[in-house]
């Protein structure tokens, strides 16, 4: 190839990545890349800059394949499609083949803290997680041994991977600190460390990270939305002469930490209720009720989440979910006449007394028998028979529709301990 050839390969080349990174889904990348490929099929940049596009345009098998082929190769772009395979599974929710490139990458080469720190999230996310998190802490100390201008970029990817990977607050909590000193424009850590903040009760520390992130950015909902939320609680409890310290002590915050995880994360109840639908049987879908909109769903005595997927359930049908106890979704007509019943005489039903917040419930589901399932005030689900004491059968209400969603075949996304 010619002089002259090659330079006008590197511009196209050049033209080609410039559009990715402009709009990675531009057909005129994959015009590009066939016709440089059509003259020049050795060059693995042009099939990486290829598959990158095809995954951007939702062809996932396609763009896996490409890079497998470039992987195969074993040029000096190898590594770097092994690394984008990597990428590649992670997103497409396929992490223990995503960990098995990052193993592969760093049987390849083992001087890079960005190698090490995906295996410490991938393990993690594999349901490793003492030893992923250690690697996530490795990979941060050869950070700063060895690129220490990379080391802001470093801490905030450990401290969500230990978020992604649903890390306790203790442990994300000093994680989350040491990168929002680094960085502390960054969002993506500032507001679960808020929430982590109000899952501890450190409400000083929550509203003194939120009004100096509100600083640098006053448009940040992320970190707003609970101060405002935290703001509005305080000046409830103190018209009864309460504090959050009291209301911490209900198990609140807790749930509320959880529920903002799940929620970034897609593993949420309406997430888990989405993937439900995937995989149902027949059986069950036959005997639910319709769903409500949203303002009647707000309105009722159900879930929100759940009366907006299925109102209900036809009663005696409970078998079908499979759950011990044939339990089956109760309407919310039929939650509000015992919560009326109750009110009408709470000496005859002793287990329901709400004096404290704590004691707060939701029913869900109902055995058409005198046993309920519930969902306490701490988001734990429980099931509650006259004259026994509560048996906690799921962590929350996501957490019980993502165990039937296994149950039926389908896939449960959420990190699970090894073994």
């Amino acid at each position: 190839m010619s002089d002259q050839e090659m330079e006008a390969v590197e511009r196209d080349m050049l033209l080609g990545w410039e559009l990715y990174r402009a709009s990675p889904t531009n057909p005129q990348i994959e015009r590009i890349a066939q016709r440089l490929l059509a003259t020049n099929p050795w060059m693995s940049g042009i099939r990486i800059l290829l598959a990158k596009h095809r995954y951007a345009c939702g062809q996932v098998a396609e763009a896996r394949e490409i890079l497998q082929a470039v992987v195969a190769v074993r040029d000096e772009r190898s590594l770097g499609a092994a690394r984008e395979l990597l990428s590649l599974e992670h997103h497409d929710g396929d992490i223990a083949e995503a960990l098995r490139w990052a193993e592969y990458v760093l049987r390849e080469e083992q001087d890079g803290w960005f190698d090490w720190m995906e295996l410490g999230g991938m393990t993690a996310l594999n349901g490793a997680f003492e030893e992923g998190w250690r690697f996530l802490d490795d990979a941060v100390a050869m950070c700063a041994r060895t690129s220490a201008s990379s080391l802001p970029l470093a801490l905030v990817r450990r401290a969500l991977y230990l978020l992604s990977s649903c890390a306790p607050p203790a442990r994300f909590v000093p994680a989350a600190e040491e990168a929002v000193r680094a960085d502390p424009s960054d969002e993506n850590v500032g507001g679960p460390l808020m929430w982590a903040y109000l899952h501890e009760g450190r409400f000083g520390d929550a509203e003194e990270l939120a009004l100096r992130m509100l600083r640098l950015d006053p448009t940040n909902t992320a970190l707003a939305h609970p101060l405002e939320m935290m703001r509005n609680l305080q000046a409830t409890l103190a018209e009864d002469g309460r504090t959050l310290d009291e209301l911490h002590h209900t198990g609140l915050f807790e749930r509320l930490w959880t529920q903002m995880r799940d929620r970034r994360l897609g593993l949420d109840l309406p997430a888990a209720l989405d993937a439900l639908d995937e995989v149902m049987p027949a059986e069950l879908r036959t005997v639910l009720k319709p769903p409500v909109d949203k303002e009647t769903a707000r309105a009722g005595s159900m879930s929100t989440e759940i009366a907006m997927w299925h109102a209900g359930q036809a009663p005696g049908a409970g078998a079908v979910w499979g759950l011990s106890g044939d339990f089956r979704l109760m309407s919310a007509e039929e939650i509000k006449a015992m919560d009326d019943a109750i009110e009408a005489d709470p000496d005859a039903y002793p287990q329901w007394r709400t004096t404290q917040v704590d004691e707060y419930y939701d029913q869900l589901m109902t055995d058409d028998a005198g046993a309920y399932l519930v969902e306490l005030m701490t988001g734990e689900v429980v099931i509650r028979r006259p004259g026994a004491a509560d048996e906690r059968v799921a962590e929350s209400l996501a957490d019980l529709f993502w165990r039937r969603v296994a149950a039926f075949g389908g896939h449960d996304p959420r990190p699970r301990a090894a073994g």
